[in-house]
């Protein structure tokens, strides 16, 4: 195929840029024979690229011409194609078999930048909100104190939205933090939205300014979301009670293929119960829980990890959650070219983001939550909740659910204090 029509090629789908070469020469010279429509060629761009990023064969594989049978014309293209994504939503049906799956990506070390930021960029809100009430949200205030991350999960979008190879700190964060000026009714903040909040440590004073911010806000849970191992810095840095180390935790399988760089499970759980030990509450996070071959003991191995090193008491959340996309996540994951299965799933839309099945959810949420025993799920125990999820995925899952946003925020803003601030 000449220049002027791979050039021309790739004006018109830029998402091919990403494809391996053979797998764009096959594409346009299936083009040559076939009159594909545009939304059946950006189909093909995308499963093709799937197909390279999961490691599972080509296109040109699974591309038969027998296939469209004694059809011509527009039927017979449809049925070739119709007979091609049988094949890869069979992939993404079943449970994502990572047993085969042993690349990975190539990671870079990321220079760090020191600049001076302004209010306007260092407060936010999370990013999970949809309008109205599709999903339950908790309302959540963000602090984005540094920006990007030194991990390198396959699935996350923080790579993508920041500088690819540069990590920016604020040189002014404690002068920023002091004159920060917070909206009415604010209480959560979490720093784990622009980058992991515990892998710097306490690097150009990160925590000294957050502890001295919490200390001066103590209506406020400041929540600092981590998947390293680090603890240096509990040695070095005093935490006023209303600071909160939470874990995001993941079955032992995910963590090896898909959150590469990031602490192993045990790790993780060695730095959360030297946290717990030196009196500072903390918080677990199951999030994104996959859909992977042996998803159920594995899972069942980490609450099991979590209920044997903690008590309930120690503990002031547990939330679960799954894989959520929105198209522009989506296109940005394919861009990368980072080897992954992560996207070998069945996309469903739901209020205007790509997930799991509602089934699915149910049934990976409830099998965890069912592994907590009943002495976790009293009052004094965490707080569960649905991370970014359908409120009606909460009856099943926990045996009840709230009305609306106000409501579950209240509940969980009441859970916290009680658990950050017991009484005596």
């Amino acid at each position: 195929m000449d220049t002027e029509t791979e050039q021309q090629f790739l004006a018109t789908y830029p998402l091919a840029a990403s494809m391996r070469e053979e797998d764009r020469r096959f594409l346009l010279e299936l083009s040559r024979r076939y009159r594909f429509s545009f939304q059946q060629m950006r189909m093909l761009v995308e499963q093709s690229i799937d197909l390279s990023l999961w490691d599972q064969g080509s296109l040109s594989m699974l591309w038969n011409d027998e296939d469209g049978g004694n059809l011509s014309g527009k039927p017979r293209t449809k049925a070739i194609i119709d007979a091609v994504s049988q094949q890869i939503d069979i992939l993404r049906k079943d449970p994502t078999d990572y047993s085969d799956f042993t690349r990975k990506p190539k990671t870079t070390n990321k220079a760090t930048h020191i600049e001076t930021l302004g209010d306007e960029r260092l407060l936010g809100r999370c990013p999970c909100p949809v309008s109205g009430e599709k999903t339950r949200c908790c309302n959540l205030l963000t602090l984005d104190v540094v920006q990007q991350c030194a991990f390198a999960c396959s699935y996350c979008s923080i790579q993508s939205f920041y500088h690819k190879e540069e990590i920016h700190f604020a040189a002014n964060l404690a002068q920023r933090l002091e004159t920060l000026e917070l909206p009415e009714g604010a209480w959560h903040i979490g720093t784990g939205q622009s980058s992991d909040s515990l892998m710097w440590g306490n690097d150009h004073g990160i925590l000294d300014a957050l502890s001295s911010f919490a200390t001066k806000h103590p209506q406020i849970v400041l929540e600092l979301k981590t998947k390293s191992g680090r603890t240096d810095w509990l040695d070095n840095t005093s935490f006023p009670r209303n600071m909160v180390a939470s874990w995001s935790l993941n079955a032992p399988t995910v963590i090896r293929k898909e959150e590469h760089l990031t602490a192993s499970l045990e790790k993780r759980f060695a730095a959360a119960r030297k946290a717990a030990d030196c009196g500072m509450p903390i918080g677990f996070h199951l999030h994104p829980m996959v859909h992977f071959t042996g998803w159920e003991e594995e899972y069942r191995t980490v609450v099991d990890e979590i209920t044997t090193r903690f008590s309930p008491e120690e503990v002031v959340m547990v939330s679960l959650g799954t894989l959520t996309f929105t198209k522009e996540v989506l296109k940005q994951l394919r861009e990368s070219g980072r080897p992954s299965r992560i996207l070998q799933m069945e996309l469903t839309e739901t209020a205007g983001k790509y997930s799991y099945p509602v089934e699915t959810k149910q049934q990976m949420f409830s099998h965890a939550y069912n592994c907590f025993p009943k002495s976790w799920k009293t009052g004094k125990g965490p707080f569960f909740y649905l991370c970014m999820e359908l409120p009606q995925l909460w009856e099943p899952v926990f045996g009840y659910s709230f009305p609306d946003n106000a409501s579950f925020e209240a509940a969980m803003r009441r859970h916290y204090r009680e658990k950050v601030f017991p009484r005596s």
